[in-house]
């Protein structure tokens, strides 16, 4: 059971990685919120909007 845990909070970081380089936004900090905030984060991101690019 904590090994499904540990793969859907891992899950939750690497689709913080993409939505955030997708958007323009800080990969470190998104793929952090995704590891430590798990699903939260994930709804986070998805409710950003594109930044432009720099």
């Amino acid at each position: 059971m904590s090994g499904i845990i540990l793969l859907v909070w891992v899950l939750c970081a690497v689709l913080c990685f993409t939505q955030a380089k997708q958007k323009n936004l800080n990969v470190g900090l998104w793929t952090f919120l995704g590891l430590f905030f798990g699903v939260f984060a994930v709804i986070g991101v998805l409710l950003q909007k594109e930044r432009p690019a720099a």
